[in-house]
C-alpha cells in the first residue's frame, strides 16, 4: 500500500460574504480529495477568519494523482436551523501539487457554484505532498450535528508530534529526503489561543543545500498595520502609519531644549552646565559648555519603556569640574503622569520647569524640557540617543557611483593598465587615435597616469614622458555630446608632473594631446552577469521614472550567536545593513542582546522589478570587540531565489502541457546562451517569420480601417451614396421588425447548410473590397522598359563615374515617386550642373547652367512635380549631418538613352541628383562619392 498523502493546511479566509443578516458569518471549510471529505472547526461571526489547521488525504494511485481534483469548499453555519449557506469554492488540480519544500501559503480567490451564487473573498491554502509512513491521514467528516458549534473541534488525526518530509521521490526528481521540516501537532490544542510555533518556509527548491537551523520561518507578527496571517496583512483597527511593517515599540522621549538664569558653582563666577537624564539603571549626558549660564543643548534622549525599572525620572543639572561635577539642580517627573503622543498629533511643546535641590526646595535656575510617550515612528526618533542601542555616527543611506573613464591614448588607471598600439614614427608627433575605457569610482581621489615610451628593443622600453590628470577635474558627461580635446605638458617623471615647483624649475617641452570625460552613460558591471543588482546607467538625468516602491520593514533577530564575551557572558552588539541596488541602509546598533530587536522600516525606488535586495546582520566590534576594527558577519540573507515549480500554476489551464519542448529550452535558456549557434539563428528565423505574419495580419486590417473611411469621407461619392442609402433602409428596416425576428433570420442566414453557400463573396462583400486604401493608390508601380542605344563616340560623359547606356539592354521607366512624407529615403548621386558636365543640357527650372560650388539637387520625375518643386529648399540627411539644397533640375524618370540625356540610362523613382557642394556639406570623403543612403524633406 502506497504511503503517499496530500496535505493541505488550511490557513485563513479574508473579506467574506455576510450572509447571517447581521453583517457578518460563521465559517468553516470543507474538504474534497479522492473520495474523502473533511472539515475545519468553525469560526464564529468572523468575516476574516483564521485556522491554520492541517488535513492529510490518502492517495489511492500515485500514478493517477495528475487527473484528481481537491476541492475546498467555504460555507457558513447557522445554529437556528443547523444548516449551512455556500461562501465560494477552490479548485485546485492534481497538476499543482507540490513536494513540502516547494509549498507556500498562496491566497485562491473564491469561486462561484452556480450563475446565481454571490460569492467574494480569498481563502488561503498550503498545499503539498508527503510519504512520510509516521503521518496517518484525518478522520473522516461526521455529519452534521452539534459538532458545528463553537465548541467543535477539528477532526484531525491524533497523530503525536511527527515531522513531515521535504520531498516525494516517487513524483518528483529530488531523488532524496531532506532534513525533517516542521513539527507539527495535530490534536485538539490547534483551537487555543496560545502562539503556535513558526512555520518554516524554504527559498530554495533544493531543499539539500538548506539547513533546517538556517530556513526561513514564517512568523506572524503584530505590525503597525496589523497581524500578518499567512503572508498577508490583516488589518487593524487604526489606519496604517509610516512605520506599518515593524512592531509598535514604546519609547520615553526626553527633549533637553535650553536652560536660564543657572547658578554659579565655582570659585571663579563660571559655570560649566551639562545635563544627566537618569531612568532607573540607565543615564544619558548632554554636551556641556564652557563658562555659560544660558546653555541651548536641544537634544532629545529615548528610554526604552519595556527596560524601565523606575517609576521617577529625574533630570539634574550638574556643573562639570576636573575632579567631581558639582550638583546645580534637579526636576523629577511621575513616569505615570506623563503624557502619549502618536503621529500625526502635534510635538509636545516644551515648557520651563523650576529647578530644585536635592530636598525639593525650590532654586535659582530653570530648564526647558518636553517629555512624552512614543513610539518608533516618532519624527525625533531617527535622531534621538537612544537607551538599548549605539547610533552609528553616520547612519544616512549610502550610494557609490561608479563612471566610464574614457580617453583618446593611453593609460594607467588604479590597477588598470592599458596601452595604445606601436606607431613607427619617422617624425616626432606620433599619432595614435584610439579610445581607451577605464572604471572610475566616487570619490575621484585618484590620478589618471600616461606614459609615453619608446621601444628600443624586445621587451626593453624608455620612458619619454609623463602625464598626471586629477580625476576631479575631468569633465563629466551623461549624453553623447562632442568632449573638446586638450594639450597636456609632459614631465619627466610622476613626481614632477604632481609638483607643480619641480615641473616649474625641471622644462619639459613635449605634449600629449588627449580628449579626456568621465561618461555616466554607462553601467559598470560590478557583479556577475546572472546576479547583477541594478543595471542602470550612472548619470541620474538617464534613469527612466521608478516603477514603484518597496518596503522592508527590519523586526528582530533571534537565537544569535555570541561574537564576544563581557562579564563572563557570550553577547553581541549587533545591526543590520540592507542593500537594493545602489543605496544602503543600517540599523542602529542593539548593544548586549542575542535576541535584538530594530523595528525600523525603510524604502526604495524600485525601477527593476529583478533587483536583488540584500539584508545582512554584523556585530559592531568597535564596542568591546577583540576582532580589531573590523565588524563581525552573522549571517547575511538573499532575497533572490524563487520555486523552480510554481504550484500555482495550472498547466491544463496555462496549456504548458501542449507547449514545444524547443519552445520551453529556448524561454528558460540562460544569459548568454548554451545553445549552438546554428540553434539560435534558427530560433531568430523562426521569431522573424511570426513577426512577418503579425505585420501581415496588421497590415490587412489598416486596409480594412482605410476602405471604412473612404465609405465614409466621401473619398468615392458613388460609394458613399450607395452606403448612407443601405444605411437608411437598414434603419427603416429595423424600426419596423422586431429584434428577435431579425436575430432569428441573421442565425439561419450565417448557419445556412453548405449547398445554399457560395464560392464568389456576395456583392456588398465584393463591393467593399474593391474600395481603394492608401496602400493600393501610394505603390509606385513601373511605367514601362525602354532599350538602351550604343552612344556615339565623344557622348556620354563619364566625369563622375556616371553610367551610359547598353546596346539592347532593357531599363525601367517610372512616372511616379514614392510618397512624400517628413522622412523621405532616397539614394544620394553626384551631378554636374556646369556647362559641359556629366549633368547634359541646362537646368530644366530656369534653363541655366549652375556652379557646382553651390548646394543643389535635381529630384526624380515624380517629386519634381513637373516644376512645381523648382527653386524650393529641401534638408538632406545623411553621414550623420544635415544640409539644405536647392531644387533646380530634373532627373528624368520617364526618358534616356537619347541625345537630350547624353545617352545615360533613365533615373530611378528615388534619386536626388546633388551637386559636389552638398556632398562637401554632408563631411563625405571624396573617395566615398558616387552613391549615399540619406532622408530629405521640404524645408
Amino acid at each position: 500500500m502506497s504511503n503517499l498523502k496530500l496535505g493541505v493546511e488550511v490557513v485563513s479566509a479574508h473579506d467574506l460574504m455576510p450572509k447571517d443578516g447581521q453583517g457578518s458569518a460563521s465559517a468553516f471549510v470543507e474538504l474534497h480529495f479522492d473520495h474523502q471529505k473533511f472539515r475545519t472547526t468553525t469560526k464564529e461571526k468572523d468575516l476574516n477568519p483564521v485556522w491554520n489547521e492541517n488535513f492529510y488525504f490518502n492517495i489511492s494511485d500515485p500514478n493517477n494523482l495528475s487527473n484528481l481534483t481537491l476541492e475546498a469548499y467555504v460555507y457558513n453555519h447557522s445554529k437556528e436551523n443547523n444548516s449551512k449557506s455556500f461562501l465560494g469554492k477552490v479548485r485546485l488540480t492534481g497538476t499543482s501539487f507540490v513536494p513540502y519544500s516547494d509549498a507556500v501559503v498562496l491566497h485562491y480567490p473564491l469561486e462561484k457554484r452556480g450563475i446565481f451564487s454571490r460569492v467574494k473573498g480569498e481563502l488561503g491554502l498550503k498545499v503539498f505532498v508527503t510519504d512520510n509512513p509516521s503521518i496517518r491521514s484525518s478522520n473522516p467528516l461526521p455529519a452534521m450535528d452539534s459538532s458545528l458549534s463553537a465548541d467543535s473541534r477539528s477532526t484531525q488525526a491524533q497523530a503525536p508530534e511527527q515531522q513531515i518530509p521535504n520531498s516525494v521521490p516517487k513524483l518528483f526528481s529530488s531523488g532524496k529526503n531532506d532534513s525533517p521540516q516542521q513539527t507539527m501537532n495535530y490534536g485538539t490544542n490547534e483551537m487555543r489561543s496560545e502562539p503556535q510555533a513558526p512555520r518554516i518556509v524554504r527559498m530554495f527548491s533544493d531543499s539539500s543545500s538548506q539547513p533546517v537551523d538556517y530556513a526561513l520561518k514564517e512568523t506572524s507578527p503584530f505590525l503597525g498595520g496589523g497581524q500578518i496571517v499567512g503572508g498577508r496583512v490583516i488589518g487593524g483597527d487604526r489606519i496604517a502609519s509610516t512605520y506599518d511593517l515593524v512592531e509598535k515599540m514604546m519609547y520615553l522621549f526626553v527633549r533637553v531644549v535650553k536652560a536660564r538664569d543657572l547658578p554659579t558653582k565655582d570659585v571663579t563666577g563660571s559655570l560649566d552646565p551639562y545635563v544627566e537624564i537618569r531612568v532607573g539603571n540607565y543615564k544619558g549626558i548632554t554636551k556641556y559648555f564652557e563658562k555659560q549660564r544660558n546653555p541651548e543643548w536641544n537634544e532629545v534622549f529615548a528610554f526604552a519603556r519595556d527596560r524601565m525599572q523606575s517609576s521617577v525620572l529625574e533630570v539634574v543639572v550638574k556643573d562639570k569640574d576636573l575632579v567631581k561635577d558639582d550638583f546645580v539642580g534637579i526636576v523629577r517627573f511621575d513616569m505615570n503622569e506623563i503624557p502619549t503622543r502618536v503621529p500625526p498629533d502635534s510635538p509636545l511643546a516644551p515648557e520651563w520647569y523650576r529647578l530644585e535641590d536635592r530636598k525639593g526646595v525650590k532654586v535659582n535656575g530653570e530648564l526647558m524640557l518636553a517629555v512624552w510617550y512614543g513610539t518608533q515612528a516618532d519624527e525625533t526618533f531617527p535622531d534621538a540617543w537612544h537607551s538599548d542601542a549605539v547610533t552609528p555616527t553616520d547612519s544616512r543611506p549610502l550610494s557609490l557611483h561608479t563612471y566610464a573613464l574614457k580617453f583618446t591614448i593611453l593609460q594607467d588607471y588604479g590597477n588598470q593598465v592599458l596601452k595604445t598600439r606601436i606607431v613607427q614614427s619617422r617624425t616626432m608627433n606620433p599619432v595614435w587615435n584610439e579610445d581607451l575605457m577605464f572604471v572610475a569610482a566616487e570619490p575621484f581621489e585618484d590620478h589618471l597616469i600616461l606614459s609615453v615610451e619608446d621601444r628600443v628593443g624586445p621587451n626593453k622600453d624608455e620612458s619619454v614622458g609623463k602625464v598626471v590628470i586629477p580625476l576631479n577635474s575631468v569633465e563629466k558627461r551623461a549624453d553623447d555630446r562632442i568632449i573638446h580635446s586638450r594639450w597636456f605638458n609632459m614631465e619627466k617623471s610622476v613626481s614632477a608632473a604632481m609638483d607643480e615647483h619641480l615641473a616649474k624649475k625641471d622644462k619639459f617641452s613635449s605634449r600629449l594631446h588627449l580628449r579626456v570625460v568621465l561618461d555616466g552613460g554607462y553601467h559598470v558591471l560590478d557583479e556577475s552577469t546572472h546576479y547583477s543588482s541594478d543595471l542602470r546607467p550612472t548619470a541620474k538625468q538617464l534613469w527612466k521614472p521608478s516603477i514603484g516602491v518597496l518596503e522592508l520593514g527590519v523586526l528582530n533577530a533571534d537565537g544569535l550567536h555570541p561574537m564576544k564575551t563581557r562579564d563572563g557572558k557570550g553577547t553581541s552588539d549587533t545591526y543590520c545593513v540592507a542593500k537594493y541596488g545602489h543605496k544602503w541602509v543600517r540599523t542602529r546598533t542593539i548593544i548586549n542582546s542575542l535576541s535584538p530587536k530594530y523595528n525600523e522600516q525603510y524604502t526604495w525606488e524600485v525601477y527593476d522589478p529583478a533587483t536583488v535586495l540584500t539584508v545582512g546582520v554584523f556585530d559592531n566590534s568597535q564596542i568591546g570587540g577583540s576582532n580589531g576594527n573590523r565588524d563581525i558577519k552573522i549571517g547575511l540573507w538573499n532575497y533572490r531565489f524563487r520555486a523552480r515549480y510554481p504550484p500555482h500554476m495550472n498547466t491544463r489551464i496555462s496549456c504548458a502541457d501542449a507547449v514545444h519542448p524547443d519552445e520551453l529550452d529556448e524561454e528558460f535558456d540562460t544569459f548568454p546562451t548554451t545553445r549552438s549557434p546554428e540553434m539560435v539563428r534558427m530560433r531568430y528565423d523562426r521569431l522573424r517569420s511570426v513577426a512577418g505574419r503579425i505585420q501581415t495580419v496588421v497590415g490587412d486590417l489598416a486596409t480594412q480601417g482605410e476602405r471604412i473611411q473612404s465609405l465614409l469621407s466621401w473619398r468615392d461619392p458613388r460609394a458613399t451614396t450607395m452606403f448612407v442609402t443601405s444605411c437608411l433602409v437598414a434603419a427603416i428596416f429595423l424600426y419596423a421588425t422586431p429584434f428577435q425576428v431579425l436575430a432569428l433570420v441573421a442565425g439561419f442566414y450565417f448557419m445556412r447548410h453548405p449547398r445554399f453557400r457560395h464560392r464568389t463573396p456576395s456583392a456588398p462583400i465584393n463591393f467593399f473590397r474593391r474600395l481603394p486604401a492608401r496602400t493600393d493608390t501610394q505603390q509606385c508601380r513601373p511605367s514601362g522598359k525602354i532599350r538602351g542605344k550604343k552612344p556615339p563616340p565623344g557622348h556620354c560623359n563619364t566625369e563622375n563615374d556616371s553610367d551610359c547606356c547598353v546596346k539592347g539592354k532593357l531599363y525601367t521607366t517610372y512616372k511616379c515617386s514614392p510618397p512624400v512624407s517628413s522622412h523621405n529615403k532616397a539614394y544620394l548621386t553626384i551631378n554636374s550642373f556646369e556647362k559641359g558636365g556629366d549633368g547634359g543640357g541646362p537646368s530644366a527650372c530656369d534653363n541655366h547652367y549652375h556652379s557646382d560650388d553651390i548646394p543643389i539637387v535635381a529630384l526624380s520625375t515624380g517629386w519634381f512635380k513637373n516644376k512645381g518643386r523648382c527653386f524650393h529648399n529641401i534638408t538632406i540627411t545623411g553621414n550623420g549631418r544635415s544640409v539644405v539644397a536647392m531644387v533646380v533640375d530634373e532627373c528624368d524618370s520617364t526618358m534616356g538613352c537619347d541625345e537630350e540625356h547624353d545617352y545615360q540610362p533613365p533615373c530611378s523613382n528615388n534619386i536626388v541628383d546633388a551637386s559636389k557642394a552638398v556632398w562637401k556639406a554632408l563631411g563625405v570623403p571624396e573617395e566615398d562619392w558616387g552613391r549615399l543612403d540619406i532622408t530629405w524633406s521640404d524645408v
